[in-house]
Formats: structure tokens, sequence, C-alpha cells
């Protein structure tokens, strides 16, 4: 089943004090790239958390935003570090006097930096952080829910786009096959002409083995031929549970490959025309195809 790279989830509770919410949003990526922003108290459980995105996501750039909010007072606890606060006016002090300059202490200014106070709340206790984890779980659900509805309605989109190819590479083949024996004539009366007006011989068995090698370097059978094989194997990869988003974009190159040259050894304008109809509905494909996983 293919999954959409783009979604979006969300998922809150409540634990013991704590208002926690898990949102999670994400774009196309290559590979799988996960940006976390979360309290730098928890980055110990990245990694296991990590581990659960990982489990259900194999590419897209990946954002998790965690919220944390103490609704309990008696939770929030602040606490100077005396000790680096007293070794940052000793320094100013050593300072000032290496500079032969007046020092006047200011606490307020020393109580502004950030670095001296620390949280002594409980953010990091086995509890919340249990209760973090499987809210993180029911937020990848809903994450994942919306990929796979998003990836439902690509696969549909991509269906009938590449029944529609299917259906050009059947008229490229008919209108190829209708043509090759009036481009066998024209080919066949243009050499002649050629001979009569330089007076050369040549075995007629000759000339036409000739001719059909001619031919056969502008036949496009085998290219179309190619082309079909790789539209039944997409049809395919839409049935497979595993991410399909690489392995669509390949074979869409590969019919690409074939019909350029399809097009390059076309030598005629209807065929012409149906090459260009057919890649421009492939190129739509390929943009599609950018968004699965």
């Amino acid at each position: 089943m293919p999954k959409s790279m783009t979604g979006y989830g969300r998922a809150s509770a409540q634990e013991e004090g704590w208002n926690l919410s898990w949102e999670i949003r994400s774009l196309n990526n290559r590979h799988l790239d996960l940006k976390w922003k979360i309290p730098p108290t928890l980055y110990a459980h990245q990694k296991t958390w990590e581990n659960e995105v990982r489990t259900i996501a194999n590419r897209g750039g990946v954002e998790l935003f965690l919220g944390l909010k103490i609704n309990n007072p008696e939770l929030q606890s602040l606490s100077l570090d005396r000790t680096m606060a007293a070794s940052m006016l000793q320094e100013l002090k050593r300072l000032a006097a290496s500079m032969e300059v007046p020092h006047t202490p200011d606490l307020n200014r020393l109580l502004n930096i950030p670095s001296l106070w620390k949280d002594s709340g409980s953010i990091d206790n086995p509890q919340l952080i249990e209760s973090l984890t499987e809210t993180l779980k029911k937020a990848l659900e809903d994450w994942d829910e919306t990929r796979v509805r998003e990836g439902l309605a690509l696969e549909e989109d991509l269906r009938v786009r590449f029944a529609r190819l299917t259906v050009l590479v059947e008229e490229i083949r008919v209108l190829a096959a209708q043509t090759a024996p009036e481009r066998f004539a024209l080919l066949q009366e243009r050499v002649a002409k050629l001979l009569l007006d330089s007076g050369a011989q040549i075995d007629p068995d000759r000339m036409l083995q000739e001719l059909a090698t001619i031919s056969d370097r502008v036949d496009v059978s085998e290219e179309l031929t190619r082309l079909e094989i790789h539209l039944k194997g997409i049809d395919g990869y839409f049935n497979q549970t595993e991410p399909v988003g690489r392995k669509l974009d390949f074979m869409v190159q590969e019919c690409f490959r074939e019909i350029n040259t399809c097009g390059n050894k076309s030598q005629n304008t209807s065929i012409s025309q149906l090459v260009v109809t057919f890649k421009a509905e492939l190129e739509k494909c390929r943009e599609q195809i950018q968004n699965l996983e």
C-alpha cells in the first residue's frame, strides 16, 4: 500500500501535573530526516523515540514537536547555581583589577544569565517518560493514517494516468504498423531515384536487404513492448506492502528512456504527437510519485 511522505499527526495527554502534546509534520525527502523539538533534558530518550518513528516510516523529512506545560505549581521549582555565580563575580573582580578600572557588582545583570538557573522539576521521572512515549505512539498513528489516506488518493490518480499511458502505447503501436509499409515504399522510391540519377547499378535483392536494415533502425516495436512490460510492472507495485516510491521512480525513468527512443526514431508526425502526449502524462506521474514513500 503506497504511503505519502507528507502528513500531520497530533496527540495529547495529562500526567501528574503535566500537560503534554506531540505534533508531527512531514514533507518529501530522499531519506528519513528526523528533526526533534524537545527540551535538552530529554535528549537521552531521543534514540528510543527515533526507533518508534522508524518502525512506520522509511523516507521523508519529519519534524516532531513536544509541548510540555506544568499545571501543578508544586512541581515548578528553580534554584540558583551559587557556586557558578560566585565564580563569575570573582572573575569579574580579577578582570577589573587587571585593567585597573573600578568594579561594582550588578546582581540584577548577573541574575539574568539563564545558565545560572536550574529547573529542579521532575521532567525526567520514569512515569512522565512512559506517558511521553505512549503519547508519541498515538501521534505517530494519527500521522500515519494521514499518510495512508493521501497515499491511496495518489494511487488512484496514478492508476488512471498509467492506464492512459497504456492506451497511448497501443495507439503508437497501431499507427506504427499502419505506416510501416508506406515508409518502406517511400524509402524504396527515394533510393531508386538516387540510383537512377547517379546511373549506378545495384542488385534488386541487395537493395531490398539494405532497405530492410534501414527500416529496422526506425522500428519502434521493441521499445513499445518494453514500455508495455514496464507499465504492467508498475501496476503490480501498488499491491505491495513495502514502500514503492523509489521503485516507481526508477520504472518511470525507464519509461522515459524507451519513449524518448521512440520519438527519436519516429518519422511520422502523428506518432511524434502521441510521443509528446505520452511524455507529458508521464511527467505528471513522476511529479506525483515524488510524494510517495
